[in-house]
């Protein structure tokens, strides 16, 4: 994860070498100087898109301003498009709350790894994840990263779907309310 105060410190003293206040930073980014503010204090961090910005600024690169070396936040940052099946679990994870949701999904669409995936799910819509949890179900893919992030209501709809097709149905009992499960054993079980 990134630490706001350290990034915070970087910009104000890249900020003061340049001999600039906080409102002539802000003018030149075309943001508030309260923004600026809010950021050297290490309340809140610059948008992802105001990265490179900053650094061509200041004549530095988004590493040095970020305090460590992110190559998914970086080409976020950069406007690229990201294949997280390069990239490592690590820096996925760190830049994933930088990164808004419209862009998360892009990068999901592009990818491969449902290891990867899985810590993007957080930052997504319910609806979105839904959606991916469908298509992952009807490609006949496993599902139990999305579980933790459906409602009941889908998650007993895909337990169903899986006894409709005699599939096993363990990975959705840990999300299944436990009156549910007895209904379940109930039907299915206790015919006679």
């Amino acid at each position: 994860m990134f630490d706001t105060q350290i990034i915070g410190k970087k910009i104000a003293e890249l900020r003061k070498k340049s001999n600039m206040t906080q409102f002539e930073l802000a003018d030149k980014l075309g943001i508030s100087f309260q923004a600026v503010s809010n950021w050297e204090r290490g309340n809140s961090m610059p948008d992802i898109s105001k990265l490179p910005q900053i650094a061509a600024l200041f004549n530095t690169s988004i590493d040095e301003l970020i305090g460590k070396h992110n190559t998914v936040l970086v080409e976020v940052a950069e406007g690229n498009k990201i294949n997280i099946d390069t990239h490592t679990a690590e820096d996925i994870n760190d830049a994933a709350a930088l990164i808004q949701p419209q862009k998360i999904r892009e990068i999901i669409e592009h990818s491969n790894s449902t290891v990867k995936i899985s810590s993007l799910l957080p930052y997504l819509d319910n609806s979105y994840i839904e959606e991916l949890a469908n298509r992952y179900y009807n490609s006949g893919d496993d599902i139990l990263i999305f579980l933790p992030f459906l409602s009941s209501s889908k998650i007993k709809e895909f337990l169903m779907y899986s006894l409709e097709k005699n599939e096993s149905i363990n990975a959705f009992l840990p999300f299944f309310p436990n009156e549910d499960i007895h209904k379940l054993v109930e039907k299915f079980v206790m015919k006679d």
